[in-house]
This record gives structure tokens, C-alpha cells and sequence, in this order.
């Protein structure tokens, strides 16, 4: 299942074009060889590699001596020809910390996958088809537990397929409406599934606490999706990267949750330096309510968890690091 998802995926996101040659007469052959090749596909990217490090010694206020890394691939595919354009966006980001007293422990990791087909209708819209896929590469635990994984490669797994409209009034705006929107969670982990994360049916068990029925890998969803996003140069050598996700169901079991719109929203500025360094800040906020989050109190000055519930989910990063472009550059004559 889990190999014919990933293939299924990939076969999706990457499509490689092909040139159909046909015959031509000697007189057309010749005044297309004077002509420059039109290439469709444009491709490009960056890639990033980030290190922090703290220590202490003799430090009255106290601290905790860390060190910490980041790798982020983002990859991108364009395609244009006459009133057709395709976009291939790969986001691929992994990074470690490392700590004396807690050991080395998941800062980040994500795995991301997006597709936009658009078709001309008129002027600033365009007919759309937008494919969406989000994971992770590996097991993430609430530490110091190192036992129990919360999360895993496919569990969870998220995919979306929208057909819609989508607003580009310029190159700097985009914005897609889609009014029929499916949305596939994954949960590739029968542990993670019988327990009910991430939304899926769990197992039901009996008086005894045997499993009489699994808990279900995949649970499907029909619902509306708006997507947004701005890319824009606010000052020179200042790149603002901003795009929102909205997603709502439309026949949610639970009839209390079906107006609870599920929010991802990020914002990442890039401050270049020169062709190889960059500071970069990110934040990211994500609401949905079928993804539950640890909840803790103090209780005599000590954190303990008395249980979960769906939050507001915040992440904020601010680095500096080695930028390296990745350009197919064009030939020149």
C-alpha cells in the first residue's frame, strides 16, 4: 500500500515533457533552424543548509548548551505553452538539535508536494486543477518519550485534489477557489490509526480492551478549498513569500465540526545577504480540529500533562545560512 501511494504521488507531482517530431518539407525545416528552440519548462530552486550553536560555562542565569541544523530544498517546475501553464513546487526540509541534557531530538520536518494545471477562461482567470501533498520523513515523539511515536512517514499523510477557479491578476497574486475539493488523510501507522489520530475512524474494542474492529488508515473528505498566495520584492533584496490554505468539509460526521475551517497559514521573509548567504525568518500558523496537541498545567511549579485537545499551532524560525541556487540557465548563440 504504502509503496503503490508513493508512486502514485510522485507520478502525480513529476511530469517530464516530450517533443513530437513529424515531416516537415525542406523549406519549413530550414526557416525553423534559424529560429530559437522555445523552451516550455522552466526550472529552479534553492537550496539551504543552516547551523546554530550555544554554550555555556560558568553562566550565572544558567542555559543549556545546543547545537543545531537545518537542510531545505525548494524545488520548482514551470511549464507554459499557448493558454496552458503547469506549476511543480517540492518542499523538502529536515533538521536536528542537539542538546546536553535531552540528547538529540526532530526540529523540523516536512515533506510537500504541489501541483497547479491551469487552462485560459478569460482575461485574469483561468480554468484550475491544484494537486496537494504533505508528510513528514520521520518518527516525531513528544519528548523526553522516545518510545511512542505521535507521528510517522504517512501518519500522518495528507493529499488534495481541487477543481476550481484561480484569480491571477498579476505575477505577484494568485488566489484559488475551488468548490469541490477532496481531501485524503493518511494514517499508514495501525497503532496511530486504531487510537483515532489525525481524524481517522479509531478501533472498537470490547469490555476487555480487545480490538473487535481496526481503526480505518484513510479517511476521505469532500468540502471547499481556497488557496492564496503572495510573492513579492517589498525592498531590494527583501522577498516577502506569503500563502494561506483554507479547507472545509462538507459532510463532516460530526455535524459541530463541519463549519471548523482547517487554516494553514505561512509567511516566510528573506533577507539576502549576497549570491551565497541569506537570513530568513518563517512563521507558520495551522488550525485543524482533528489534529490534537498535548495539553499541559503547572502544578507545583512542575509541568504535567492532564490531556488533549485541538489548538492554534505556532512555529516561528529565524536563521541565517548558505543559500545555493539551482537554474537550468538557457544557451545562448
Amino acid at each position: 500500500m504504502k509503496r503503490i501511494s508513493l508512486l502514485a504521488i510522485f507520478l502525480i507531482t513529476f511530469l517530464n515533457s516530450q517533443a513530437f517530431t513529424g515531416n516537415l518539407n525542406e523549406s519549413i525545416i530550414d526557416t525553423i533552424k534559424s529560429q530559437p528552440k522555445l523552451r516550455c519548462w522552466k526550472l529552479y530552486g534553492t537550496s539551504n543548509l543552516s547551523f546554530n550553536q550555544i554554550s555555556f560555562a560558568n553562566w550565572a542565569p544558567g542555559g543549556e548548551d545546543a547545537f543545531s541544523g537545518t537542510a531545505n530544498f525548494n524545488l520548482n517546475a514551470f511549464y507554459r505553452k499557448n493558454s496552458v501553464t503547469f506549476e511543480n513546487q517540492a518542499i523538502l526540509i529536515y533538521g536536528m538539535i542537539q542538546s546536553r541534557d535531552k540528547g538529540l531530538m526532530k526540529m523540523e520536518d516536512r515533506l510537500e508536494f504541489n501541483s497547479k494545471l491551469n487552462y485560459k477562461a478569460i482575461k485574469y482567470w483561468n480554468y484550475s486543477l491544484l494537486y496537494a501533498f504533505k508528510s513528514q520523513f520521520a518518527p516525531g515523539y513528544i519528548y523526553p518519550n522516545r518510545v511512542n511515536a505521535v507521528s510517522r512517514f504517512f501518519a500522518p499523510a495528507y493529499a488534495t485534489l481541487s477543481l476550481g477557479m484561480d484569480y491571477v491578476p498579476n505575477r505577484y497574486i494568485s488566489l484559488f477557489m475551488s468548490p469541490i475539493s477532496g481531501k485524503f488523510t493518511f494514517v499508514l501507522d495501525q497503532k496511530l490509526a486504531d487510537n483515532g489520530a489525525y481524524g481517522v475512524k479509531k478501533a472498537i474494542l470490547d469490555d476487555q480492551k480487545n480490538v473487535i474492529r481496526h481503526g480505518e488508515p484513510i479517511k476521505p473528505e469532500l468540502g471547499f478549498a481556497v488557496n492564496a498566495k503572495l510573492r513579492y520584492e517589498i525592498l531590494k533584496n527583501i522577498i516577502v513569500d506569503s500563502r494561506v490554505t483554507l479547507y472545509d468539509a462538507y459532510m463532516d460526521e460530526d455535524i459541530t465540526n463541519r463549519w471548523n475551517v482547517d487554516v494553514d497559514f505561512e509567511t516566510t521573509i528573506n533577507f539576502v545577504i549576497n549570491s551565497m548567504f541569506s537570513t530568513t525568518f518563517n512563521s507558520r500558523f495551522v488550525y485543524d480540529d482533528n489534529i490534537m496537541v498535548p495539553l499541559y498545567k503547572k502544578v507545583e511549579g512542575e509541568k504535567k500533562w492532564y490531556g488533549q485537545g485541538p489548538r492554534l499551532q505556532i512555529k516561528q524560525a529565524f536563521g541565517i545560512g548558505m543559500v545555493m541556487k539551482l537554474e537550468r540557465k538557457k544557451k545562448t548563440k
